[in-house]
């Protein structure tokens, strides 16, 4: 023990940045050890301390009991101050573990609330807040920074959310500190695994731990768990309550201050007693708040029964025996736990079916028939039950049954699958999406306006800082081009229009940022230009004849009309303002029924033009939009509803020229930036309800319309508005109601009154605030006035008392309770809540259901009873699936039906709570939820198609995978190539969204002037609230169980090495393969398509995404020695994405896994330095071979310096293979062809421009490759972290225009006469077919061409460049064979590339073309497999395809590139060039799953097998291991169609 002061303590002080913190241990029997960090300055000089001593502290009667906390916590104060226990409780969480709460307190106010739990989570945080502490006005409260512990963040404004720590014996902590007026009532939370999105709760309600000394405690300390029952430390209010209830109870007797303060004590003995006989603190306060009577608990749990004298000892009477109920309805179930989710906030996860339950049996009991209950809960009864009618007692007679104790909330369980479940074909759910919506005629197609070609000379002009084109109306348009050539050059602006008729400039100017209108200085004034009033002035548009305004339309000249204003440098303007009218005053064009603005640089700007928020915006619809928002004084939810509508009637009538699916996703944003209070609901204005009720209505029936319009991804963007706005009604109830509930319970329209000002609220503007607003006011009189029931609901729905008192017609007050009318009241405002509902709340499944009526197909009503009657339900499965069906059977009467479209919305909600439920809880069993929810994704997208696949191909996977059972490996490894399909599309889901939306909710927020992390978490918040993150959460639930079943670690190895360099971020590989990095370099890439280049000085590529094994990019990554891995784990790739800018390095291991450990900068020079010295100096030497006179050779000419490597391994394999491997017919156009096509003289000026390209290309030929290395090496030794980072900037040069020129002349080639003919005779000797007419041939010629064009390749650029050869030197042999019709199509490596085995063969294959297996052109893994030499009839999966689609093609032609530029030894020119069909191939999706090759293991494994030898015996034939292709035809005949020696 360590002396402080004299006093024994169990630690030290732990210190930060010289502030002291109060520090704790926990003592554990086992041994635990007790480890102790001091910081000397803040103890007493003499004090013995020694720095990271330990001891083992062993406490007599501690015992550790698996599942349970049994850590005993002890809190230090600071050296000079005392804490005592306030509190300690052991509170059960709902799957079984438990969390630990230990509240001290010292003689200052300090409280210091230590917890612990037992929850095993991915990533726990607290969910908290509090009650109490200075100026509290009610509801949750969060504390300030001071108390906020090291990465708390703040929740939408409602609560605080901390992680927790890691502890002890695999256990998590967390301490709370609150001092001074932080300090306290009490702690209200929950906990939240954030990798799940699962809630832990306190069954349905929030865990409360009180952090003050009850009232009439005289102990000094609670010391131990034993000595304080859980919930014995008791609140002030229930302390105060309990005494008043005893009070009444003993007929109000008149009392001294005195005999008051002994009942008060008797009172909160009698509480402490019943706890020790186990009653619960949710059992007291029912006493408390009324709800049960206080003689009936009495009998129950035998309490006191002495309210004016001490108690005294007395046998408990006798317990009644309970009451038997009838089976209580499933369905009421269900709605009583949906109020009850409703009235709880709709917290995420939490389940109150249990609580349900005890609600209404303890309402039967107490007389209420299930009838009763029902009407209550303004629901209407499907159930046949008689009501039971029971005599009602007068109060104090009544001897109710005490209620049964209440248990806790089941936990979410798979359940079992629905029996009744429709089987479905997934294919038959795909969306088929029309070409386009249904439109007006004038948007059906683009057309060529007159002002395309200046926009685009304009675009290109270095001088224009400003431009942009405005639709006029009448298909005319306004273009204004803003041009200063510097800063201290006058600005010109230029109005162009092809208006048909004379024009006038109505114009003035405005300040920068400003659109307020002022007259415009005279000495802006061009030509004749005249004021009229007193802000503006007029200008004639003249007739434009130069040049630049020449333009033709379908050969007939254009006449344009301009207006030039020239700005001084000097100039204030910050814009032009104005209108156009016609010089004959009967029209007036603006800009969306506003002023046009037109920004310029002024003084201070840098140049620059300073932009208003509307200016900014892409688009003339965007511009509309948040012009109404900004720029209009009145404006509340009735004007933006009818804006919507209207922009969405011009969206289908084609007003806007825009995609239709970027028109209704900008609506949609627009409505959801509203209905989330980023907007506002009310601006100088008031609007009535049931005008209100109007808009909202016309607004969803004109959506409705919309979703009947259009289809894809417009229709999908059409139904989520739907989400942002209620369906509207009769909104006049609202108004109506309210009076009438105040007359009828003669509460008076007074001014002060709570009521009173809700009402004028209501009457003048009613909004969806007045939902929660309705609900916070239920709860206030159910719980018998307690005002914190009242701000809890309030600020469970983000509603402050700061936004009550902000509105138009302010809520001040805090609502009065009238006892005498709470029956009355609660029954009254419960109709009231339907009729906010019926108006405002959209997606509620009740309300959705309700309205939906007749509506329903009689097919979908079963399975929505089902789900109705469960809401909450612990049996997650059944559920879900029930409301798929439900959804499904909707699905084919949507179209245009908004009453339908809700409940579908509601239904899809409903899917999603339940997932988040049900996955965190269910362990792998939560597999099962795989396919309902794959349906549910597939039911809302508008392009389904890929979704559908993948549920087809989950729904062909073993029963032990799909129903969470015990797969074997093999079983897992198929579940795992789904799976990875899955990801892949849902990936694409959210891709879209972002890209879709991303931009534009960014500009949008900042044109609104929300806050930042609105708009930057904008669409990602769509995306968590959508179905698509569901199956996400699922995902990454389920997929590390079927990847260790699968023995798959979270790495792929594809090129082993190690690695030693700065970490660098890309989105794509192919964005950077042109660079050169002047310092070795470590690229996460997120994206790898398999076809890139590494760029120079790249030492390493980690990506999370998945291309083949043997795909060009990891066969020049194995070439290059550079470490090559896929990372199936977010975790990893997480920490790596964190280091970014620093220097790590990199091993792989031989379990095939990647580590790594921070590194210096002179580590990563040390490592560069050695891979410099294995690289040639001088680059590669490339032979140019000369033409060999001869347009085609066969293959009995092929030899060295005629045709390549491909062509001569064919011709050497003759006659040395087994009889049942084929080898295609096959001629070749030798080296030299090009280039003597490139001679003739019709191909002239094309060889001369080519020439001027390449020359441009070569004169920029950089260092070899070593002695660059070399060269950014010798600055490293002495460089720090800093220096890494600034120096980790390579040069760029970019030659990707010059080469795709140069490509483009390739193909305008002129191939002569003599080509054709000498191919044609070639082809028919080797017994090839021949093109069959002049339009097969060109299409071959084509073909031909493409592979020569190949030469000037992006990638083959940066690969020869890299290694110092001429690109230029290429020469380019075609190979021609004909399409062997492929079932399959295969790559072996006879040496396995993954860990440089050369006793393993290893193999990918594809369905269809080879090309997307090694090409990257279609995502996903191909099935990889590997045999050993010694065993070849024993080939092993490795891995299943995961990819999407496969390539075909018609029987046809190939031309295969066959340079001199993939022969060099030691250099990776495979897939550097181009194998081109005659006939084009056609990408189709495929199912892998169905595929015979996985549902037939013994033609698998035959198949494989064989694939395997074919492998062997090319690499015995000639003498090397060998890279090759081949393909495997429908009657499983094998045909190698190249090969070439494996690097």
């Amino acid at each position: 023990m360590t002396s402080l002061g004299g006093r024994a303590t169990q630690s030290g002080v732990a210190c930060s940045s010289g502030q002291r913190r109060l520090s704790w241990a926990h003592e554990v029997q086992a041994g635990a050890v007790l480890r102790r960090r001091t910081c000397l300055k803040h103890f007493q000089s003499g004090a013995a301390l020694m720095l990271g001593q330990s001891r083992s502290l062993v406490r007599p009667g501690l015992s550790y009991v698996p599942q349970r906390i049994d850590v005993r916590t002890r809190a230090i104060a600071f050296p000079d101050e005392t804490m005592t226990k306030i509190t300690e409780r052991v509170l059960p969480l709902r799957n079984g573990s438990k969390v630990k709460v230990v509240v001290n307190t010292s003689a200052t106010g300090r409280q210091v609330v230590d917890l612990e739990t037992d929850l095993q989570a991915g990533r726990l945080l607290l969910h908290w807040g509090v009650e109490g502490g200075k100026n509290y006005k009610g509801g949750w409260r969060l504390p300030g920074g001071s108390s906020r512990p090291e990465g708390t963040i703040q929740y939408k404004d409602r609560a605080l959310q901390t992680p927790w720590r890691s502890g002890p014996n695999g256990s998590s902590v967390l301490r709370l500190e609150l001092n001074g007026d932080e300090a306290s009532d009490v702690l209200n939370f929950v906990l939240k695994d954030d990798a799940t999105n699962t809630w832990y709760d306190n069954n349905g309600t929030n865990f409360t731990v009180a952090l003050r000394k009850p009232q009439g405690s005289t102990d000094s300390a609670l010391s131990s768990t034993e000595d304080v029952m859980d919930g014995s430390v008791l609140p002030k209010d229930l302390c105060d309550r309990w005494a008043w209830v005893r009070w009444d109870q003993a007929g109000r007797p008149s009392r001294s201050e005195k005999q008051a303060a002994e009942d008060y004590s008797r009172g909160v003995q009698e509480m402490r007693e019943v706890l020790l006989k186990g009653a619960t603190l949710d059992e007291l306060w029912k006493v408390a708040n009324g709800q049960v009577k206080y003689d009936d608990f009495k009998v129950k749990r035998g309490g006191s029964n002495i309210v004016a004298a001490p108690p005294k000892a007395a046998a408990p009477p006798a317990q009644a025996p309970p009451k038997q109920l009838p089976p209580i309805p499933d369905e009421l179930i269900g709605v009583q736990a949906y109020v009850l989710w409703e009235r709880a906030g709709k917290p995420d996860g939490a389940d109150f079916g249990v609580e349900a339950r005890r609600v209404i049996e303890e309402a039967a009991r107490g007389g209420l028939s299930y009838e009763d209950i029902a009407a209550r809960l303004n629901y209407v009864p499907k159930w046949t039950q008689q009501p039971q009618k029971q005599q009602q007692q007068p109060q104090q007679q009544q001897a109710a049954s005490p209620p049964p104790q209440r248990a806790a909330a089941a936990p979410p369980q798979v359940g079992q699958p629905l029996g009744n479940a429709a089987r479905r074909n997934p294919l038959d759910m795909i969306k088929r999406v029309s070409a386009a919506p249904v439109l007006s005629e004038s948007s059906s197609s683009k057309r060529e306006k007159p002002l395309d070609f200046l926009v685009q000379q304009f675009a290109l002009d270095p001088t224009t800082k400003w431009r942009r084109t405005f639709a006029l109306g009448d298909k005319s348009e306004l273009l204004a081009v803003v041009r200063q050539e510097h800063p201290m050059a006058p600005v010109r602006v230029d109005l162009i229009t092809d208006l048909a008729s004379e024009v006038v400039l109505h114009w003035g100017v405005s300040k920068p940022g400003s659109r307020e209108w002022r007259m415009a200085p005279s000495e802006l004034w061009p030509e004749d230009t005249h004021t009229t009033g007193h802000i503006a002035c007029e200008t004639q548009l003249l007739d434009c004849n130069d040049d630049e305004c020449d333009v033709e339309i379908a050969g007939a000249r254009v006449p344009l009309q301009r207006l030039t204003i020239m700005l001084p440098p000097d100039h204030d303007t910050g814009a032009l303002v104005f209108v156009l009218r016609s010089s004959d005053g009967t029209m007036w064009y603006k800009d969306a029924g506003n002023n046009f603005s037109v920004p310029v640089p002024c003084k201070g700007t840098e140049g620059k033009v300073v932009e208003d928020p509307v200016s900014q915006l892409p688009d003339d619809l965007s511009r509309a939009i948040v012009d109404a928002e900004v720029n209009t004084s009145q404006w509340t939810l009735m004007h933006r509803f009818n804006k919507a509508t209207d922009l969405m009637n011009e969206v289908l009538n084609g007003y806007f020229d825009m995609d239709v699916a970027d028109a209704m996703s900008r609506i949609y944003v627009w409505l959801r930036y509203s209905s989330t209070r980023q907007l506002t609901w009310q601006r100088n204005y008031n609007t009535q309800p049931r005008i209100l009720s109007a808009a909202q209505e016309r607004l969803t029936n004109a959506i409705s319309t919309a979703h009947s319009r259009t289809t894809g991804e417009a229709q999908e963007w059409v139904r989520l508005m739907l989400t942002t706005v209620g369906r509207g009604g009769d909104g006049q109830r609202i108004r109506d109601e309210i009076l009438h509930i105040m007359h009828r319970n003669h509460i008076p329209e007074k001014k002060g009154l709570w009521m009173e000002e809700w009402h004028q609220k209501l009457h003048n503007n009613t909004t969806p605030d007045d939902v929660p607003i309705c609900e916070a006011y239920l709860a206030f009189l159910q719980s018998n006035g307690n005002i914190s029931a009242y701000w809890r609901v309030l600020s469970d729905a983000g509603i402050t008392r700061e936004r009550l008192e902000g509105f138009d017609r302010p809520i001040v007050t805090e609502p009065q309770y009238y006892g005498d009318k709470r029956d009355a009241l609660i029954r009254d405002f419960r109709n009231y809540l339907g009729i906010l509902k019926s108006v405002h709340a959209g997606a509620d499944l009740q309300a959705s259901a309700s309205a939906a009526g007749n509506r329903i197909p009689g097919s979908a009503r079963g399975y929505l009873g089902y789900v109705l009657s469960r809401l909450g339900d612990s049996q997650v499965l059944p559920f879900m699936e029930a409301a798929v069906e439900a959804r499904a059977e909707l699905a084919p009467a949507l179209a245009g039906s908004r009453e339908l479209l809700y409940l579908d919305l509601a239904l899809e909600d409903q899917v999603r709570q339940a997932a988040e439920r049900g996955v965190g809880a269910a362990g792998f069993g939560a597999v099962a939820f795989m396919k309902p929810l794959l349906q549910n994704l597939c039911l809302s997208l508008g392009d389904n198609e890929e979704l559908c696949y993948c549920l087809k191909t989950w729904q062909e996977l073993p029963a032990s995978v799909r129903t969470g059972g015990r797969p074997s490996k093999e079983e897992a490894l198929q579940a795992v190539a789904v799976i990875n399909r899955i990801r892949r599309a849902i990936s694409e889901v959210s891709d879209n969204v972002v890209r879709r939306i991303g931009k534009v909710s960014k500009l949008y927020g900042q044109a609104f002037g929300v806050e930042s992390w609105a708009y930057e978490l904008f669409a990602e918040e769509v995306v968590r609230g959508g179905p698509a993150f569901a199956v996400s959460l699922l995902i990454s639930a389920v997929e590390p169980t079927l990847r260790n079943a699968a023995a798959l670690g979270a790495w792929q190895v594809i090129s082993p090495t190690e690695a030693t360099g700065v970490v660098e971020v890309v989105e794509g590989l192919h964005l950077v393969q042109d660079k050169t990095y002047n310092v070795p370099t470590v690229l996460l890439a997120e994206q790898v398509t398999g076809e890139e280049e590494i760029p120079e000085g790249v030492v390493a590529v980690l990506t999370p995404d998945a291309p083949d094994v043997l795909s060009h990019v990891s066969v020049r990554a194995r070439n290059m020695h550079v470490l090559f891995a896929t990372c199936h784990d977010k975790g990893p790739l997480d920490q790596i994405r964190a280091a970014k800018g620093k220097t790590l390095h990199f091993t792989t291991t031989a379990s095939g896994s990647v580590t790594w450990t921070e590194a210096k900068a002179s580590d990563a020079a040390a490592a560069a330095q050695e891979a410099a010295k294995n690289m040639p100096a001088k680059g590669l030497k490339i032979e140019v071979p000369k033409w060999c006179g001869k347009w085609a050779v066969q293959m009995s000419e092929y030899r060295n310096g005629v045709v390549g490597a491909k062509s001569k391994n064919l011709a050497s394999l003759q006659g040395k293979l087994p009889a049942e491997i084929k080898l295609p017919a096959s001629v070749t156009l030798p080296f030299g062809c090009f280039e003597q096509v490139l001679d003739m003289p019709e191909n002239k000026q094309i060889k001369s421009r080519l020439n001027d390209l390449v020359g441009k290309l070569v004169s920029q030929k950089p260092a070899s490759g070593g002695a660059k290395l070399l060269s950014a090496v010798s600055s490293m030794w002495s460089m720090d972290q800093n220096d890494m980072a600034r120096a980790h900037h390579g040069a760029h040069v970019s030659a990707a225009e010059v080469l795709g020129e140069c490509r483009k002349l390739a193909m305008q080639v002129q191939v002569p006469r003599a080509v054709r003919d000498d191919l044609e005779a070639a082809m028919r000797t080797a017994g090839l077919p021949v093109p069959e007419n002049d339009q097969r041939w060109a299409a071959a010629l084509e073909a031909l061409k493409g592979v020569w064009a190949s030469k000037y390749n992006d990638r083959a650029f940066y690969s020869m460049r890299k290694v110092g050869l001429n690109f230029d030197d290429v020469r380019m042999a075609v190979l021609v064979q004909r399409v062997v019709p492929a079932q399959y199509a295969f790559v072996i490596h006879t040496k396995n590339p993954s860990n440089n085995d050369a006793k393993e063969v290893f193999c990918e294959m594809v369905r269809g073309l080879g090309e997307s297996l090694v090409s990257g052109m279609v995502a996903g893994s191909a099935i990889a497999f590997k045999a050993s030499k010694d065993a070849l009839d024993n080939p092993e999966v490795l891995c299943y395809a995961s990819k999407s689609e496969a390539m075909f093609v018609r029987e046809s032609l190939i031309f295969r590139s066959d340079s001199n530029g993939e022969d060099l030894e030691g250099y990776a020119g495979a897939g550097l060039y181009e194998s081109i069909t005659m006939d084009p191939t056609e990408t189709k999706r495929v199912d892998y799953m169905d595929d015979k090759l996985v549902q037939d293991p013994k033609y698998r494994q035959s198949l494989l097998s064989s694939i395997c030898k074919v492998g062997a015996a090319i690499e015995k034939a000639l003498g090397s291991a060998q890279d090759i292709e081949g393909v495997v035809a429908p009657d499983n005949s094998i045909t190698v169609v190249q090969t070439r020696p494996q690097v």
